[in-house]
């Protein structure tokens, strides 16, 4: 990898998701939903430098597979995760796509992680079908996203990102097309659109900030029929 195409963006993305991974906080995020990956064939979608996985391995999972359009992060993620998990551990593999297009078929997977992906997405309800088409019946999908809260932690610091994300968030409602990225949900609509493709809401959880949901957390079961594909 050359450094030069490292940016200081990829940098402290890096360094940030590997510290929470040494810390604790992800294996955090995976027990506040009750993931288990025991024996499962798992993809993270959206694995970004890979420590979901990382954190995952230790379930002892028949398959670990990471994908993300980002190459520098694949790359890192390739190196990292071979150099600090355990010879005996599960071992992720890396591939370079993305939402809406997922190179699987149809129920490939017991357990779908998708997380702070949903902002960055061309569409929420196209991302929501590919992520449950890939998915087995009776298998687990865990996404997160960013709530109407979540750009006022940037008050103080950001001038002008807090009005970026509200504008790209206003633009997509009106339109329908998300013309500028990193968009804001609405955590309850995105569990209706989950049950109307066909999963059960198991867990929610929710960061507030100011009262405002800043960053959701959903876990969901797929049924064994989907409802949409009988109407």
């Amino acid at each position: 990898m050359e450094k030069s195409e490292i940016t200081k963006w990829h940098h402290a993305y890096i360094q940030n998701a590997y510290k929470e991974l040494a810390q604790g906080y992800t294996k955090d995020q995976i027990d506040r939903l009750n993931i288990n990956a025991l024996d499962k064939k798992v993809l993270d979608v959206g694995c970004g430098p890979g420590n979901m996985l990382a954190a995952l391995s230790s379930h002892n999972p028949r398959l670990l597979i990471g994908i993300d359009t980002d190459k520098i992060f694949l790359l890192y993620a390739s190196e990292k995760t071979e150099n600090i998990l355990k010879p005996t551990a599960a071992h992720p593999s890396f591939l370079q796509g993305t939402l809406p297009t997922l190179p699987f078929q149809d129920e490939t997977f017991d357990l779908v992680t998708c997380l702070l992906v949903m902002p960055h997405v061309p569409d929420d309800e196209i991302a929501i079908t590919e992520l449950t088409r890939v998915l087995k019946y009776g298998g687990t999908l865990a996404i997160s996203g960013h709530g109407l809260g979540f750009p006022l932690r940037y008050l103080k610091r950001f001038k002008f990102k807090p009005l970026q994300m509200y504008l790209a968030t206003i633009i997509y409602r009106l339109t329908g097309k998300k013309l500028i990225r990193n968009t804001l949900q609405n955590s309850k609509k995105i569990c209706n659109l989950m049950g109307q493709l066909g999963m059960d809401i198991d867990i929610q959880h929710r960061k507030r900030v100011f009262g405002c949901v800043a960053t959701y957390w959903i876990k969901a079961t797929k049924r064994e029929a989907n409802p949409k594909a009988t109407q």
